[in-house]
């Protein structure tokens, strides 16, 4: 017979919380202590434990206490039926987010046990508990202060130019702390940090400094790669040269997080630690560095290109209203971003609408004007985009060969010419064994050297045979890519690429015209590698002239053009269906059906032919 469980009381869940208190973060045992202690007390009570939090964040803000938000998470989740704390200001320290607390307690129905009280919360101690977190506030908010002022005084102190250590608490690159507030060079890292300053004061940004460091084998303090950002930080510091600036944040108790404190709060402390290079070094580099940034700066592009900027269209596009490059900024378009390029007298000075030196000239879309210029060089220059085989295959051809080792199939050749040889000799040796004509002994120590000989042959081999069938791998890779040439536009996109960089300017005008200037000796260089039978005294100037007209589009008008031409195709291939299936099968509303249908019938694309005076008809697509 089942027993019965009429009679079972239900098990009560508990989730404990520990946390250590400000002022006991000195003893090392103390958490672990509470954690222990907690336990044995609501095992003696009965109570299942559900869950324990053990929160190593001794912080008064809750945002970062993991294990906090955790018993809250859990707490909605229904995992437990009491939680169970020390007392008060183990669980915070803050009136409001201890009343947000109760109020989610309350919520989710559940007990809170104080155990040091040996109690559960109720309703009538509101008050008194929320003067107890008050209070818990209050302390903490105090003992803040005492830090604060302990830092004050550290800083004061410097002010006045006496001693009173550093109180840095990171380790430096470059630097080895070697006892309180005292620091040396540590050589191996200075040289890499004066290495960085040369490389900056060569000209090169801090991306290639933190490969190139990387490559040297430098690493942090950690072990780990030193970013860009973090080189950048090092060259600016004036630390570089033994300055030390502190005192630039402090801890908002109120706010609970740090904040910047303004300049003239600062303090500097010259000669704090020992100067890796030079101030005037330091200077002279990071003068070096702001030239760079102001020199790239688009405003110094001229018409003739005699800077190169970071697009391929930098320079080139020139408004024909007021003679100013088109500069190149981004913007949303539905759910993309889309490149655009506007004249740079429209965006310094706006349109003529609100400044009488303002201008009007249009706005082009990126891909636009790529593939604008893609298909005016096709039609013009024929012979350039009517040679993809040829520049497929010698393109193939050259990575097939640098791919392929020929030497190694030689070295193959060799080793298993070698091998078998020595393989010959043990059968020789064993002929020999057999015949009696050596002794067992002697047999066994020429078998041994042979066997030390072959094995070394034996695994160059292998790797060869390896290295073999990866380049059978390469050979289907091959094959792949060159179908994907052979059927993409990848080859005259290159092209096209490489035309833009013959390209002198690029006209816009406002009615959407564009006048695309080539320089002569540039282009005819690039056209003779495709076509010898160019005679450059036949040609004349508007051979290197092309003018083709911009029509602006933007996705919405691109997306109804891809659902109409897929509602012709349905009514082609399906003359009788009904409209209003086609909702579903586009995957957009009837609505946006109904536009669509009403376009096309206005643009004479489309047409419905009803049978007689009935409601049944069939769609006509008229191609013409």
């Amino acid at each position: 017979m089942a027993e019965s469980t009429a009679g079972r009381q239900p098990v009560t869940r508990v989730g404990i919380y520990n946390r250590c208190s400000t002022e006991e973060e000195a003893q090392k045992n103390a958490l672990a202590v509470q954690a222990e202690e907690s336990r044995e007390i609501a095992q003696k009570k009965g109570w299942m434990i559900a869950a324990q939090y053990i929160e190593s964040e001794s912080g008064t803000s809750i945002k970062n206490r993991t294990e906090y938000q955790r018993l809250l998470e859990d707490m909605e989740k229904d995992s437990f039926d009491i939680v169970m704390i020390k007392s008060i200001d183990r669980l915070m320290r803050s009136a409001k987010d201890w009343y947000l607390f109760l109020s989610k307690l309350t919520d989710n129905n559940k007990r809170l046990y104080i155990y040091l009280e040996d109690k559960f919360y109720t309703p009538e101690d509101s008050l008194i508990s929320g003067i107890k977190a008050i209070l818990a506030e209050e302390f903490s908010r105090e003992l803040s202060k005492k830090i604060k002022n302990s830092h004050n005084r550290r800083q004061e102190l410097h002010r006045q130019n006496k001693a009173a250590g550093l109180n840095i608490t990171r380790p430096m690159f470059g630097w080895d702390k070697i006892e309180k507030d005292k620091y040396v060079v540590n050589e191996r890292e200075a040289e890499a940090y004066r290495t960085a300053f040369s490389l900056a004061r060569e000209g090169k940004g801090f991306y290639l400094i933190a490969n190139e460091m990387y490559d040297q084998g430098v690493r942090s303090k950690e072990g780990k790669r030193i970013s860009a950002v973090q080189w950048r930080k090092m060259l600016y510091s004036p630390r570089a040269h033994g300055t030390m600036i502190i005192h630039q944040r402090e801890y908002d108790f109120d706010a609970k997080r740090m904040k910047k404190l303004p300049p003239e709060e600062w303090i500097c402390i010259d000669n704090a630690l020992p100067a890796i290079v030079s101030r005037e070094y330091q200077e002279e580099v990071l003068k070096a560095i702001g030239a760079r940034r102001v020199d790239c700066q688009f405003g110094e592009y001229t018409r003739d290109m005699s800077r190169v900027g970071m697009y391929d269209l930098s320079g080139k596009l020139v408004c024909a209203v007021c003679g100013g490059v088109y500069y190149r900024n981004s913007f949303r378009s539905g759910q993309r971003r889309l490149a655009e390029w506007k004249c740079s007298t429209a965006l310094k000075k706006g349109r003529t609408a609100f400044h009488k030196d303002g201008c009007d000239n249009i706005n082009l879309v990126e891909e636009n004007i790529h593939k604008l210029v893609e298909k005016a060089c096709k039609d013009q220059y024929e012979s350039l985009f009517g040679t993809q085989q040829n520049i497929i295959d010698e393109t193939l051809a050259a990575v097939k060969k640098a791919i392929r080792d020929d030497q190694a199939e030689k070295e193959m050749a060799r080793l298993k010419k070698e091998l078998d040889k020595l393989d010959r000799k043990k059968k020789v040796l064993f002929e020999k064994l057999m015949n009696e004509t050596i002794q067992d002994s002697e047999f066994k120590e020429y078998n041994k050297q042979l066997d030390r000989q072959i094995a070394p042959l034996s695994e160059k081999i292998r790797a060869l045979e390896e290295k073999s069938s990866v380049y059978a791998d390469y050979e289907t890779r091959l094959s792949a890519i060159r179908e994907f040439l052979c059927k993409g536009g990848a080859i005259d996109q290159a092209k096209t690429k490489d035309l833009v960089t013959r390209i002198d300017r690029i006209m816009v005008y406002p009615d959407g015209r564009i006048e695309i200037l080539f320089n002569r000796v540039k282009l005819l260089g690039l056209l003779k590698i495709y076509d010898g039978s160019i005679i450059e005294e036949k040609l004349d100037e508007q051979f290197f002239r092309i003018t083709t007209r911009y029509i602006h589009t933007n996705v919405y008008r691109e997306r109804r053009d891809e659902i109409n031409k897929k509602i012709l195709d349905i009514f082609r291939n399906n003359p009788h269906i009904c409209a209003k299936e086609l909702p579903a099968m586009l995957g957009v509303g009837y609505s946006y059906v109904n536009t669509s249908i009403r376009e096309l019938k206005t643009a004479g694309r489309l047409r419905y032919k009803q049978n007689g005076f009935t409601h049944t008809g069939t769609w006509e697509v008229l191609d013409g």
